[in-house]
């Protein structure tokens, strides 16, 4: 008798071991998360996919953070669309939490997700973590590193798709941030932009420069006429300076400017140059200053350029 009861307590104690194995079996399930349940932290495999990256969209729920692979040749950007749910942490790199709108556009992070990535470009993953990095560059400027980049991606309106930063840096002594980034699709065409760092204005890059003078237009060797504008700064005493257009016979036009700023502030100045022909298919912009003492020209910059085929008159015509 005390055996049967013995095996009916045992098969008892059995049958719930079971139903417990199997109730936590349903709890392990809803962990992992299901159709549009999110997965619960305390189990989600954590991998670091973005050791350092910038963000370059945002909305309600995401966050499309890229990095610039340097490859050499092969080099590509690396985009992950990481979709941020109630279990994502967003932290500083102090580890004190921050909100979702301190993570702007252009801001530095770091991102973990869970390991589970969609293939797609760019691809999609549910976040962990994010990380907000410091500023490289913490001066006393009005727009930080974030910003300039946030600058320099809103002005390219031509091309879509992600963009990747290859590289933000502050020039102190001039006051402007160079920021250099490249979209998937041209790899090959990095693009430039230059931006004060007190105004947050795009200033246009530099073709040509010395001690006195930075020119933002024209390029060397660029074909101009019969008119074109001379545009850029000159850190030049009581803001005059003086240029000269010649084409190694004759001097095809010439002149007087002043910036809006004298030394030792540089002064932005622009000015339009015409001419009627030149003897050669070369010609040369030069821009100087007049020496108090002797009036010789100092500081020059040289630019060359190139005339127009209808504007030559060979000196065999003339």
């Amino acid at each position: 008798m005390m055996t049967i009861r013995k095996r009916a307590l045992h098969l008892t104690m059995l049958c719930a071991i079971l139903l417990i194995t199997a109730c936590g079996g349903g709890d392990t399930n809803n962990k992992q998360g299901t159709g549009d349940n999110p997965p619960i932290q305390d189990d989600i495999h954590s991998v670091k996919a973005i050791d350092r990256g910038e963000i370059i969209q945002t909305s309600n729920d995401s966050l499309l953070i890229t990095t610039f692979v340097d490859k050499g040749a092969d080099s590509y950007v690396d985009a992950i669309s990481f979709r941020i749910n109630d279990q994502t942490e967003l932290l500083s790199k102090n580890e004190e939490v921050v909100t979702l709108d301190q993570l702007t556009v252009g801001a530095q992070v770091e991102a973990w997700h869970t390991g589970v990535v969609a293939e797609s470009y760019p691809a999609q993953a549910t976040t962990v973590k994010i990380v907000l990095l410091d500023d490289e560059n913490s001066v006393d400027t009005t727009i930080n590193r974030a910003d300039a980049i946030r600058i320099a991606l809103n002005a390219q309106t031509e091309v879509n798709g992600p963009w990747a930063v290859k590289q933000a840096k502050l020039d102190e002594g001039n006051a402007f941030w160079l920021v250099e980034i490249v979209n998937f699709q041209y790899m090959d065409q990095p693009v430039t932009v230059r931006i004060d760092s007190k105004s947050g204005e795009i200033v246009p890059i530099v073709a040509a420069e010395n001690d006195a003078f930075r020119l933002y237009s024209p390029q060397a060797q660029e074909e101009l006429g019969p008119t074109f504008t001379v545009e850029g700064e000159a850190r030049v005493f009581e803001a005059a300076f003086s240029w000269v257009l010649e084409d190694g016979h004759n001097i095809l036009a010439e002149g007087h400017e002043m910036t809006d700023a004298g030394a030792p502030e540089w002064g932005r100045f622009k000015f339009d140059v015409s001419f009627e022909h030149a003897t050669q298919p070369h010609m040369m912009l030069i821009l100087y200053v007049s020496s108090a003492k002797d009036g010789s020209s100092e500081h020059q910059l040289i630019i060359p350029l190139k005339v127009p085929e209808t504007l030559i008159k060979y000196s065999a015509d003339q």
